[in-house]
């Protein structure tokens, strides 16, 4: 899934829908962050640790054992010749990757669907037309005029004057 963004979950509950399934709803003493007594927030706002040791949420892909961790790792023998001890250990959502799990308290904010054509459908007009004969080349012939329109030099003492 590239371009998916991950920004903070602002919300009161933690979104595991990838990881596990909550049996039954977890009850709230509120609905709100903002205005209400201290300990009825703390008692509502749940982190990602205290959901899963709830009673009621099952996970659905823990490792039973070591070999079940070093199997997910990111590390492959057959490919890396010289790996150091801890490659092995290393988890692909430790790295970067997508996975099930989830490390931080985030959502993830899908990009902006494509352009259908490849073009977006423009509504008004030109707002700017540019004349080809105001815009200065960089390879400009010899006998383009370098002063401002309507200025020339006289040939006799040097002034600039309007005509």
């Amino acid at each position: 899934m590239s371009g998916v963004k991950q920004v903070r979950n602002k919300k009161l509950l933690p979104d595991l829908r990838k990881e596990g399934e909550l049996t039954k709803e977890i009850i709230l003493s509120t609905k709100e962050k903002h205005g209400v007594p201290v300990t009825s927030r703390l008692f509502s706002h749940h982190t990602l640790a205290s959901v899963r040791k709830l009673s009621f949420y099952f996970p659905y892909n823990l490792p039973d054992d070591s070999l079940d961790f070093i199997l997910t790792s990111k590390y492959n023998h057959s490919t890396e010749q010289f790996a150091d001890k801890v490659d092995v250990f290393l988890q692909p959502e430790t790295i970067g990757c997508e996975t099930w799990r989830r490390l931080r308290n985030t959502c993830d904010k899908l990009p902006s669907s494509g352009v259908p054509m490849g073009h977006p459908l423009r509504r008004g007009g030109i707002h700017e037309r540019r004349s080809p004969f105001s815009v200065k080349l960089m390879n400009s012939g010899v006998h383009s005029s370098q002063t401002n329109p309507g200025f020339s030099r006289q040939p006799a003492g040097g002034a600039i004057f309007f005509y």
